[in-house]
């Protein structure tokens, strides 16, 4: 494991001083964003969709069906996020073919749904896709799976949010019974029940996993987050890096422009460290004027260059009252290294402390 404490530039008596001018830094992102793979608050989804996918199939007699995800939020505590040609989508599709055990998870072709789901509750049912003005040169059409026949119901939220549809296709051209698009309708509001459902406890779960303050992670949240990463960085053995922040001489700036000033400072911090993080990244309030940042798939090189961009982030903004200076420490583990999370979050806080104890040394 590897263990550095990272400084910024020492001025003795920077708190003492009136703000100065900030100086002007570039910096650049060299790490690719990743896609979010949900986590283990999230496995309710995968076992939900294969049960209702699986009843829509025998309703309508299709061998295959599919639930997709368009622009709303469906409950996730992690959302799922496909990078296409560059660019994070939130759109998902999950699939469920005759003999398959779960789901499987693509983000294809979504121009027949975002259609169906435009129609309000109407369903949507087109008897040969191939042969469709509209859609029989679509992707759903033309490749794998060869689509004919397509049904879908929209799901939408009690607020009017398009959450996606539920469908049932076949690679024959047919059409539904009137029981079938009944049967087909009806499961699509069970469906839209249980997803508002999902999400108005995710919001209260959110709640709970929040920062009053800052609205960033809790201490309960970054534990929750932090044994998940292990897990995952165990699982696909892959390093793991972690930061921990401290601002120094907080206490006085608490006691010289009073508390409302110092949450003030915070929330304006807490903004600050997170600019520069990927999507996959974790910022929580660990305590106080303490923060910790969980970068999965990061190496050393990678966990200081997020370090180098946190101290110029920081050092550009213009802070109210007075200058503001952060200890920083870092530590990173490879899967190669025997041990376990309690260690990696021990060497990081140690890391900052010895950042923060030897800056005071060096001042007194």
């Amino acid at each position: 494991m590897t263990m550095r404490n990272l400084q910024t530039p020492v001025r003795p008596d920077a708190f003492k001083r009136s703000m100065q001018p900030a100086r002007e830094r570039a910096s650049v992102d060299t790490r690719l964003p990743l896609a979010n793979f949900g986590g283990e608050a999230d496995a309710w989804l995968e076992p939900m969709l294969a049960d209702f996918l699986s009843l829509a199939c025998n309703v309508c007699n299709a061998p295959f069906g599919m639930m997709t995800q368009l622009h709303g939020d469906i409950g996730l505590q992690h959302p799922f996020v496909s990078v296409v040609n560059g660019r994070g989508d939130v759109r998902n599709q999950w699939w469920r073919f005759a003999g398959q055990n779960g789901v499987s998870r693509s983000a294809v072709d979504f121009s027949l749904c975002e259609a169906a789901v435009r129609r309000g509750r109407n369903l949507t049912e087109i008897s040969d896709l191939q042969s469709d003005l509209h859609f029989g040169e679509s992707e759903l059409a033309t490749s794998m799976p060869h689509v004919r026949f397509y049904a879908a119901v929209p799901l939408v939220a009690e607020n009017g949010d398009a959450l996606g549809t539920l469908c049932v296709m076949d690679r024959t051209a047919r059409n539904l019974s009137a029981a079938e698009r009944d049967g087909l309708q009806k499961l699509g509001r069970q469906l839209e029940a249980q997803l508002e459902s999902r999400r108005t406890m995710q919001k209260l779960e959110q709640q709970t996993l929040t920062d009053s303050l800052t609205a960033i992670g809790n201490r309960r949240s970054f534990d929750l987050r932090l044994r998940e990463e292990w897990t995952r960085h165990l699982r696909n053995a892959r390093p793991l890096s972690m930061l921990m922040v401290d601002v120094d001489y907080f206490k006085q700036y608490n006691d010289t422009f009073g508390h409302p000033a110092g949450d003030a400072l915070l929330t304006q911090l807490a903004r600050v460290l997170r600019s520069p993080l990927r999507a996959s990244d974790f910022l929580a309030r660990y305590g106080g004027d303490e923060f910790s940042l969980i970068l999965p798939d990061t190496d050393e090189i990678g966990a200081m260059q997020v370090a180098d961009r946190i101290k110029q982030a920081v050092a550009r903004v213009k802070w109210p009252h007075t200058e503001i200076e952060i200890s920083l420490g870092a530590a990173t583990v490879t899967p190669s290294e025997m041990c376990d999370f309690h260690a990696l979050l021990g060497a990081a806080d140690k890391a900052m402390y010895e950042r923060k104890h030897g800056r005071a040394k060096n001042n007194s």
